[in-house]
C-alpha cells in the first residue's frame, strides 16, 4: 500500500507556509501579517526539553495571538482540546485552558475549537489499539 499524505486544499497563492520560531515574536508577526484567517494548531502532548507545556499551550498562544491582535487580522482561530480547563489537575489540560483564557484576553472574537481525540489513517491511537491486540487476545486466537 502507497504511503498517503495530506494535501493543501487551498488555491495558489491562498495559502502561504511560512516558518517561524515560536519563541520569536518578529517571526511570527511576519508570519501574520497579511493574512485574513490565522489557524493555531500548535500543540504538545508530552512535554520536550525544548519546549514544555507552557511554553507552547500558553506562551506560544499569547505571542500569536498579540500578533493576530496587532496586525488587525480577520479572524483567529484557535484549536485547544475537549477536556481544557485551568483547574484541572493535568497538566496539558491545565495549560491548554490557560492558553483559552490568554487568546481570548488578547483577542476577544477567537474562534476556540476544542477537538475530541481524532484517529485516522495515520494517527497513533489507531496504532496503539492494534499493537495491543496483537500481544493480548480473549480467546487465545481460536475460532469458534
Amino acid at each position: 500500500m502507497a504511503k498517503r499524505h495530506l494535501k493543501v486544499t487551498g488555491d495558489l497563492g491562498r495559502v502561504v507556509f511560512m516558518e517561524f520560531d515560536l519563541r520569536n515574536t518578529q517571526s511570527i508577526e511576519e508570519s501574520v501579517r497579511h493574512s485574513d484567517v490565522v489557524y493555531n494548531l500548535i500543540g504538545r502532548d508530552y512535554p520536550t526539553k525544548n519546549f514544555d507545556y507552557s511554553d507552547v499551550h500558553v506562551e506560544g498562544v499569547e505571542r500569536i495571538a498579540e500578533a493576530v491582535a496587532k496586525y488587525d487580522v480577520d479572524r483567529f482561530i484557535h484549536v485547544s482540546s475537549y477536556n481544557a480547563n485551568k483547574a484541572s489537575p493535568s497538566e496539558f489540560f491545565k495549560t491548554k485552558g490557560q492558553g483559552e483564557e490568554v487568546a481570548r484576553s488578547i483577542f476577544p472574537e477567537t474562534t476556540i475549537v476544542r477537538p475530541a481525540p481524532m484517529f485516522g489513517f495515520e494517527d497513533r491511537l489507531l496504532h496503539r489499539l492494534a499493537g495491543v491486540t496483537n500481544m493480548l487476545t480473549s480467546n487465545h486466537m481460536q475460532e469458534r
